[in-house]
């Protein structure tokens, strides 16, 4: 890697190695976190500011979630801040703040950021502070939040956008996600005015593109709302698609319409 990325000008930091999951065992590997290499590394701050969108990020990629930062997103993310001008939207999920900011860069007219990790939603305040952008942080719940606003008939947002974690992480639980992504996805519903955009996605694929599709369209039908496609989108080109590896196609993202 040093190598190759010094050949387009790019010098490395360092690598630092995130092997630290469970599922490594079951390969016979063993586990490891921390910088290949050390003694090559001169400063060792696990930190660093990325760029994406024209949107700037301090990531962690020592404790995030992952790397600390979803670049799968990306042009989902862009999708998102085009049509929010003038939108007030909620972002559910915000985990960093990324959808969120986005869209408040976008020329959104109100955007409020949900999380139930106290330290997401501290590094999300500090993304906007970095980007001088105003958004509103709430810590909560996002079924919670949702089912309350569905029961008061509130429509102060006209832009809601989902980005759950996995609810599934195996074939056996495919049923339970489905139910979940079905209940989300018909609270949002029940929020949105006629008009009002509707972003929303799942990250396993377990959950195909069909199965997933079938969720939101019984919620549409629960919530008693007509759903109109806007965008069909899927991960970024830096996370191909191969045909012969099915686990490769994880990422739907649709964006749709009430109408």
């Amino acid at each position: 890697l040093r190598a190759i990325l010094a050949e387009y000008g790019v010098t490395l930091r360092g690598i630092y190695e995130r092997g630290d999951v469970a599922l490594r065992e079951r390969e016979g590997l063993g586990q490891f976190k921390g910088w290949y290499m050390p003694q090559t590394v001169a400063d060792q701050t696990t930190t660093t500011e990325i760029t994406e969108n024209g949107v700037r990020y301090l990531v962690d990629f020592e404790n995030g979630q992952k790397t600390g930062f979803f670049l799968d997103q990306k042009y989902n993310r862009a999708a998102v801040g085009r049509i929010a001008e003038g939108r007030n939207v909620l972002d559910c999920f915000t985990h960093t703040g990324s959808f969120a900011l986005n869209a408040k860069k976008g020329g959104a007219a109100k955007v409020t950021a949900v999380d139930i990790s106290e330290t997401a939603l501290a590094q999300a305040k500090a993304n906007a502070e970095r980007n001088g952008l105003d958004i509103d942080l709430v810590h909560a719940d996002v079924f919670g939040l949702l089912t309350a606003m569905a029961e008061r008939k509130e429509r102060g947002y006209d832009f809601i956008i989902l980005d759950p974690p996995a609810f599934t992480k195996s074939s056996r639980t495919v049923l339970d996600a489905a139910r979940g992504y079905r209940e989300i996805n018909y609270l949002a519903m029940k929020i949105l005015p006629r008009g009002g955009y509707l972003a929303t996605c799942s990250c396993s694929h377990f959950m195909d593109g069909k199965n997933f599709l079938k969720a939101i369209k019984n919620a549409a039908d629960d919530a008693g709302v007509t759903l109109k496609l806007a965008e069909a989108r899927r991960q970024s080109p830096d996370h191909p698609v191969l045909l012969g590896v099915p686990e490769t196609d994880y990422l739907k993202f649709y964006i749709f319409q009430v109408v």
